[in-house]
């Protein structure tokens, strides 16, 4: 006699069958450049005249231009302005977003000391200065929260507050640059940033070449050199080496120094890997392994990180004023620091997305840097599991662990029953 199914039991058995909910929303990651450092952009460069536009737009291509040549041109009164509306929306969201991610690390620090030291070396118009105090108050904002959550819960069992000790710091900006006029825009627009800042600051400028510098005396807890490797050094990677060791010593013991280039195979991205080489015991990201770069070994590769981005609405307005298109938001990146195993503590088996999710008809597959190599995972979607739902949250520059996949010939599958989870993202927005 056949068994009669009950209507719950029906449902709970459909229910089983259906493929995982797929989040539309999170599968698309873009950057929005905050509207608050648009402005002062705006405000700095000189207002919203059309004709203004027009030239900001035609100077900023002719320098763009000039760079990809791999030529230098000077940060002064004629080139600064173009120079900071077009490629400081660049530079400061490549900052931001590696600086995001690196938000726990930075909280150590701000916990361990009543006095950060920061040093934006070769900076320019100060870009990276300004995406650091954008990614303090972020911190702050969010250990305002924790702590009133904390203080909620306690007050219902009559506990006694937390007070919060992150708003006692005090931040000292050091920001260098050879063109005393790049860092005179660039403290402008620093100072807007920090009219609304959580922490005690000084901003002090060095006007110097970055490639004599001297910082030990000041013993940096976070500094950084952003998309200007190829202006001091040229090609000459040996002089970069001995330049980043001299870095590296003269930050404080549990300090990070941050390397950010273009995403050029040939200067930018090989610099980075050419480093990292050099100091693979000292690695804290994006690498997932301590030996040799597998993207080295390829020869014809190069590693770098990119996603989706609204450009300031008055780049965007000029751009299309000349018929052009805003630069893309990529780079290649380098965190290094003498306390490498307190902030790396990711599963051994790790790996770090190092290309698009490709999507095709019924497929999906991304690379992956991994297990010394550049590996390529394979994930059919009819094979959508509870386990392996998240393949199609995958991004450029996350962190995932994959267990239980198969080798194939020429690639990595992602079967039913394997098992992926994001555990950090780069683009985490």
């Amino acid at each position: 006699m056949q068994k009669k199914i009950s209507p719950s039991e029906n449902e709970s058995t459909v229910d089983q069958m259906k493929p995982p909910a797929i989040d539309r929303k999170k599968r698309e990651r873009i950057f929005h450049f905050p509207d608050d450092i648009s402005k002062a952009i705006d405000d700095v460069c000189g207002g919203w005249r059309k004709d203004y536009l027009y030239y900001l737009a035609k100077a900023s291509f002719e320098l763009a231009e000039i760079f990809h040549r791999g030529e230098n041109f000077p940060l002064n009164l004629e080139t600064v302005f173009p120079y900071t509306f077009y490629f400081f929306p660049k530079t400061f969201s490549s900052s931001f977003i590696i600086f995001r991610s690196l938000r726990d690390i930075i909280k150590k620090i701000l916990d361990s000391k009543d006095e950060i030291v920061f040093y934006d070396i070769s900076a320019g118009t100060c870009s990276a200065s300004v995406a650091f105090a954008e990614t303090l108050k972020e911190i702050y904002l969010s250990d305002e929260q924790n702590h009133k959550s904390q203080n909620q819960e306690k007050s219902k069992h009559k506990k006694e507050k937390v007070i919060s000790t992150i708003k006692r710091k005090k931040i000292k900006f050091f920001v260098q640059d050879i063109s005393d006029v790049a860092l005179e825009i660039g403290t402008r627009i620093l100072n807007i940033s920090l009219e609304n800042f959580p922490f005690d600051f000084e901003v002090k400028k060095l006007v110097s070449d970055a490639s004599r510098l001297k910082i030990k005396q000041d013993n940096p807890d976070i500094a950084i050199i952003s998309f200007s490797l190829y202006d001091i050094f040229r090609e000459d990677v040996e002089d970069m080496i001995l330049w980043v060791r001299g870095v590296l010593k003269s930050i404080s013991p549990r300090g990070i120094f941050i390397i950010v280039e273009p995403s050029l195979k040939k200067r930018g991205s090989f610099f980075i890997m050419k480093i990292r080489d050099a100091f693979s015991d000292y690695v804290v990201a994006p690498c997932p392994n301590t030996k040799f770069c597998p993207m080295l070994k390829r020869g014809d590769d190069w590693c770098h990180f990119g996603v989706r981005w609204n450009p300031p609405f008055s780049l965007t307005r000029a751009i299309n004023i000349v018929g052009g298109r805003p630069p893309d938001l990529n780079f290649s990146y380098l965190v290094l620091s003498q306390s490498k195993d307190e902030y790396f503590n990711f599963p051994e088996s790790v790996g770090r997305v190092v290309s698009h999710r490709l999507e095709e008809k019924g497929r999906i597959r991304f690379w992956l840097c991994k297990d010394e190599e550049k590996q390529l995972f394979q994930f059919v979607k009819k094979n959508i599991s509870e386990e392996n739902k998240e393949v199609f949250y995958v991004h450029s520059g996350d962190l995932v662990l994959i267990q239980s996949y198969e080798k194939k010939n020429n690639f990595f599958e992602i079967k039913k029953d394997t098992t992926l989870s994001i555990i950090h993202k780069l683009f985490d927005f």
